[in-house]
């Protein structure tokens, strides 16, 4: 059978306050595409398909309105849930989007209660078992989930998972559990939404879920399954030391500056029963380059058609602070999201600190100017302050 597999959306966040629908549309559109000229059997969405647990209602529709151009392309798509979107809204969504051939996996279940999904291929010859496994939070995996599984999870030696036993090896325990559902002898995907401790950032995630507490380990992956596709990792990749093959599709658009040098792509992965997993990437060419340029001020009006239509963030090389410099800027560079001055900092100026408050209001911003700036303030800056500080002094005796 034939999947695409892709994730990270995060359809309806910015750049800055910049809005990005267009480009969303843009790259959704091209990612349909690819599923009609592949012919697959089935698309695999794992996790973030919104950047917000409640979207806007522009958001909610381009996506929703995807899915099912999706399953009219392929017959069938999957998709969970990552740690932006809601659970609560993919259960609202499921029972609607159901008859259409989407399949929302709300939460983990056990393999015989929606935690392993049936898929027949198009042409009905093949069937394929997919393992759906949401972004779990780690108070989850302590209490609810583990509290519920039952029997389900008793092969697995409950009584280790509490306590200080390790994310990673509930990650373990939980995977191998959904992928004990899948048919003997015949196509089995794991798909997943989680962070892989060695796994290469992309920059855009959350940190506070790319932490040790969030971290399993490429032997958390259970040899089971013939493919594993994740999502979580903005940066497309193969998770280097698993057991079978599995990836990170990557985000379809460059979110951030972070991503700036990302390749993004669609994943196509042919699997055979009792054979390794064919995999080929497609380059996606929608949306707007992400760029970042350093340049002195006069040299970067120079090079205004270099950068086409691209988002820049721009730092320019200056001696020190300049008043207005983001407004002088963009006066040439309309495109410029971001724009700070670059210069070098004075030895000692991190940590500098304003002087005791018997200094007088001059001293003190001197100081801060210091420790903030990483130079010292403009003589002509500081008369000034001086200045007002006399007049307002003698008003106010």
């Amino acid at each position: 059978m034939r999947f695409l597999h892709t994730a990270d959306w995060h359809v309806g966040r910015k750049l800055g306050r910049i809005s990005r629908a267009s480009e969303y549309e843009a790259v959704l559109d091209e990612l349909v595409q690819v599923a009609k000229d592949e012919k697959v059997d089935a698309v695999l969405v794992a996790g973030d398909l919104w950047d917000r647990a409640l979207p806007p209602l522009d958001s909610m529709q381009l996506v929703v309105e995807t899915l099912i151009r999706f399953a009219d392309a392929a017959g069938r798509v999957v998709a969970i849930p990552g740690n932006h979107d809601s659970p609560a809204l993919f259960s609202v969504l499921a029972g609607l989007l159901a008859p259409r051939g989407v399949l929302l996996a709300p939460k983990i279940a056990r393999p015989d209660g929606g935690g392993v999904l049936k898929i027949p291929s198009r042409d009905g010859t093949e069937t394929a078992s997919v393992a759906v496994f949401p972004f779990l939070h780690e108070a989850i995996v302590i209490s609810d989930v583990l509290k519920d599984s039952g029997d389900w999870f008793a092969n697995l030696d409950p009584g280790t998972v509490m306590g200080a036993d390790r994310y990673a090896d509930r990650v373990r325990r939980l995977s191998t559990a959904l992928c004990s559902g899948f048919d003997d002898g015949g196509v089995g995907v794991l798909m997943a939404h989680y962070f892989v401790d060695g796994a290469e950032i992309g920059g855009g995630e959350r940190k506070i879920h790319l932490s040790e507490q969030y971290a399993a380990t490429a032997q958390s992956i259970p040899p089971g399954a013939g493919y594993v596709a994740l999502g979580h990792i903005h940066r497309p990749q193969e998770v280097v030391g698993a057991a079978v093959a599995t990836r990170y599709s990557g985000s379809p658009l460059q979110l951030d500056f972070s991503e700036r040098t990302h390749e993004k792509q669609a994943v196509i992965v042919d699997i055979k029963p009792g054979l390794p997993a064919r995999i080929k990437t497609i380059p996606l060419s929608s949306g707007r380059r992400l760029i970042r340029v350093h340049d002195e001020l006069e040299a970067l009006q120079g090079r205004v058609a270099e950068f086409g239509d691209a988002y820049l963030d721009v730092r320019v090389k200056t001696s020190g602070p300049v008043f207005g410099l983001a407004d002088q800027v963009r006066k040439f560079l309309p495109n410029a999201v971001m724009v700070q001055a670059v210069y070098e900092r004075l030895a000692g100026s991190e940590e500098a600190r304003a002087k005791p408050m018997d200094g007088g209001i001059t001293e003190l911003y001197a100081g801060y100017h210091l420790h903030q700036h990483g130079v010292e303030a403009s003589v002509e800056l500081l008369d000034e302050l001086r200045t007002l500080e006399g007049e307002v002094q003698r008003a106010a005796s």
